[in-house]
């Protein structure tokens, strides 16, 4: 058997198959004649209708599962004889064959890239660092979410709840039912700039789309068109909004703080360390996605096709499964140009692992997710005795050898109204 290989792209091989014509012509006779066992043709035992009116009468069909059945055992041989590794299930791109001639296969598979980096250190990597006072006001506004009250009020403004009677007419008969809608100018599904000013007890003739009626009733038995627009009535019920405490040295006193500056001083001392550890890691990523920028490979595109089409093969709903199978999409393709990209590093820079450094990954793990080494330990030790954990942490050490070389630089934020896409999130375009 012949064996030519054809490198289509970083990930992508053609694999040509010749077969000897006596090989194959042997093997389709001794699966005729095994196909034939289980055959019944009209005048004939099961299994004693001569080999000649079995093919006449099936040949395309037993063709066809010779075909299935015969490249698998050759593609088998080989993937062993030549060590071939490869990703999703090979695709058989084509196949000629007649009686008494050679059997041709092109055997397309994607595999694990062979990167060669144009440069690896000394890199000038833009990212964007978690700031520890960003991160600190983050907090204190959650708590004060949290700490918030909802009170009734009689005229409606921003981002108020309004509770409103929405009559309107489908099919020649009048329905009416309770809905609620936030006050707003936003172009927000349930938002509506018309509620404005409104008190309780007022009046509004709007135009509101099946789609709003449904969401703002939650009445999802209506029969209404979901995109068609229907003339209705509302009169509004009630007005809520939310009120947020003050950020001043009273509200930290509830809190339990000496005042708002001794309160912003004890969360960032909190938040310090883990904000390290996690900046640690966004510059891992953000080599990475240099790395990917200045040496662009293709990725395994049936592959990220597969993985992503399992995960949503349940849902029913069309748009619900693009929406999603685009986001699985570029979930996986990420994780696979990490991978191959960090997998190629440590070829070209092998890590030699040692308990220490097991123990400094971890302890960066556990601070990550606010855990004790001990508690992370425990938590997932099943994990850190695997094969893959050892691997990632080759993969963390591997990248934080090459962290120490390069300038990291804060990216620029995009201008308003600009919303430029990441190198990243256009993988799938590019495919």
């Amino acid at each position: 058997m012949q064996v030519e290989f054809n490198q289509l792209n970083a990930v992508t091989k053609e694999i040509n198959l010749t077969i000897p014509a006596e090989e194959v012509d042997k093997e389709y006779e001794k699966y005729l004649k095994k196909s034939a066992q289980e055959i019944s043709v009209p005048g004939f035992r099961k299994g004693k209708a001569p080999l000649n009116v079995v093919e006449r009468m099936y040949e395309d069909k037993i063709r066809n599962y010779f075909y299935e059945y015969y490249i698998d055992e050759v593609f088998s041989k080989v993937v062993k004889e030549n060590e071939i590794k490869y990703l999703h299930y090979p695709e058989v791109k084509d196949v000629q064959w007649e009686k008494g001639n050679d059997m041709t296969i092109k055997i397309e598979i994607e595999h694990e890239p062979v990167l060669e980096f144009k440069q690896i250190e000394g890199l000038t990597v833009p990212y964007k660092p978690i700031l520890l006072e960003e991160e600190v006001n983050n907090f204190i506004k959650e708590l004060q979410k949290s700490n918030c009250r909802i009170i009734d009020v009689e005229t409606a403004r921003e981002t108020d709840n309004v509770n409103v009677e929405i009559t309107f007419q489908h099919n020649n008969e009048t329905f009416t039912r309770t809905g609620n809608f936030f006050a707003g100018t936003e172009h927000n599904l349930d938002m509506l700039p018309e509620l404005l000013g409104l008190k309780i007890g007022d009046k509004i003739k709007v135009k509101l789309t099946g789609r709003e009626i449904i969401n703002s009733t939650q009445d999802y038995k209506l029969p209404l068109d979901n995109d068609a627009e229907y003339d209705c009535e509302l009169m509004v019920n009630s007005i809520s909004r939310i009120e947020y405490p003050e950020l001043d040295d009273e509200f930290a006193k509830d809190m339990e703080f000496d005042s708002l500056e001794d309160m912003k001083a004890k969360i960032s001392d909190d938040l310090k360390l883990k904000i390290e550890h996690s900046n640690i890691d966004i510059e891992n990523e953000a080599i990475i996605t240099k790395l990917f920028t200045d040496n662009e490979f293709a990725l395994p595109k049936k592959t990220l096709s597969y993985l992503a089409e399992e995960q949503v093969k349940d849902i029913k709903n069309d748009n619900f499964m693009q929406y999603y199978y685009e986001r699985y999409y570029i979930t996986f393709a990420y994780a696979l140009l990490s991978l191959y990209i960090t997998n190629n590093l440590l070829r070209l820079m092998p890590i030699e692992l040692t308990d220490e450094m097991k123990e400094e990954y971890i302890n960066h793990l556990a601070i990550v997710k606010d855990m004790s080494s001990e508690a992370y330990k425990e938590k997932y030790k099943d994990d850190i005795s695997s094969e893959n954990f050892a691997r990632d942490a080759q993969r963390y050490f591997v990248l934080r050898k090459i962290a120490q070389t390069c300038e990291f630089v804060i990216k620029e934020e995009p201008e308003e109204n600009s919303y430029p896409e990441s190198e990243i999130e256009t993988i799938k375009e590019e495919q």
